[in-house]
């Protein structure tokens, strides 16, 4: 998957962050007050969306997506399962720099086109990048089935190490198999003696 050739330090990456003062400086004090009750409650939402390691797997169950939004280094170093999605939100570069994936949000709604759709985001940790994509992915698309593993892949994978069997991705082989014209009309449209496989 190609990113953005263009090189983010972490500081302007989707990171970046003014100081307080910065915004005392530039704006009145009520819409500065404003600007962090919503980054608390953008993280409080983000908070509340958390779930134990020990839960995915019954949340899983009940139809969400297990979505890695590691980048690719961080994929292989600690593999995956097959059935994970895997959207990075972030990548380094060739020098070790951080930068955006911009196609992180479309490639969301492509693979999940619903907004009810169960998405269950997990980074290495769990902290910043997941709370960052559930964010976008909340308040960007509006959905709303939106969890994060606390811990991230790390803990998940500490706590259900991964087996040879979860890398391997199962394939459907086309095999012949009995005529069923019969039983889809009840009339047999066979020729007398035709041998179809």
């Amino acid at each position: 998957m190609s990113f953005a050739s263009t090189s983010i330090q972490s500081s302007s990456l989707l990171f970046s962050t003014r100081s307080s003062s910065s915004f005392k400086k530039t704006t009145n004090p009520k819409s500065s007050a404003r600007r962090s009750s919503l980054k608390v409650s953008a993280s409080a939402e983000a908070d509340a969306a958390k779930i134990k390691v020990t839960d995915v797997k019954e949340t899983l169950g009940r139809g969400f997506i297990l979505v890695d939004i590691r980048s690719p280094e961080e994929v292989a170093e600690t593999g995956s399962k097959f059935s994970w999605e895997k959207i990075p939100i972030a990548a380094m570069d060739d020098e070790g720099n951080p930068m955006s994936n911009p196609n992180f949000l479309a490639l969301i709604k492509n693979k999940f086109p619903n907004s009810m759709s169960r998405i269950l985001l997990a980074c290495d940790d769990g902290t910043f990048r997941s709370e960052l994509a559930h964010k976008l992915i909340t308040q960007k698309l509006g959905y709303s089935q939106v969890k994060i593993i606390e811990g991230g892949i790390d803990a998940y994978i500490e706590f259900q190490p991964l087996t040879k069997e979860d890398k391997i991705k199962v394939r459907m082989v086309a095999q012949a198999g009995n005529d069923l014209s019969m039983l889809v009309s009840g009339v047999d449209t066979r020729q007398a003696g035709q041998k179809l496989y």
